[in-house]
């Protein structure tokens, strides 16, 4: 899998590596500084799990899922004000700081997802209907 992969990969099939990728490739896009994870003993391997819990792994469901993730990572994003002491945000920052944001992007999606279903049973009836 190469590092763009997750430009064209639909995002209910992305895995940790593609999240991976799109954070650093946004990162550097918004704040013009290179990604970093969290500091930790293993920082990439600890990020990983950390996706893997939200995404979910080969072997485990995650407990968000790829959309709700990516939706929560890009309102993190549009969110986050970079400081000279600060320059860029991490996963672990996002998740620790910022986790009001999981509710929204659940929120959100729900939303999207109930008024798409209005729209199906609406064109199933037909305007005949009415």
């Amino acid at each position: 899998m190469g590092a763009d992969s997750w430009r064209v990969t639909e995002v209910e099939k992305w895995n940790t590596s593609h999240f991976q990728a799109y954070l650093k490739a946004e990162h550097e896009r918004l704040y013009g500084v290179p990604y970093v994870p969290m500091p930790t003993r293993e920082p990439w391997k600890a990020e990983a799990g950390m996706l893997g819990r939200w995404v979910g792994t080969k072997r485990k469901p995650g407990e968000y899922g790829p959309e709700v993730t990516k939706r929560f990572i890009d309102l993190c994003f549009a969110e986050y004000r970079p400081t000279a002491e600060w320059p860029g945000v991490s996963f672990g920052f996002m998740q620790k700081w910022m986790g009001r944001n999981l509710q929204r992007a659940v929120a959100e999606i729900r939303a999207e997802e109930a008024a798409q279903q209005r729209r199906e049973q609406q064109a199933e009836i037909g305007d005949d209907f009415y």
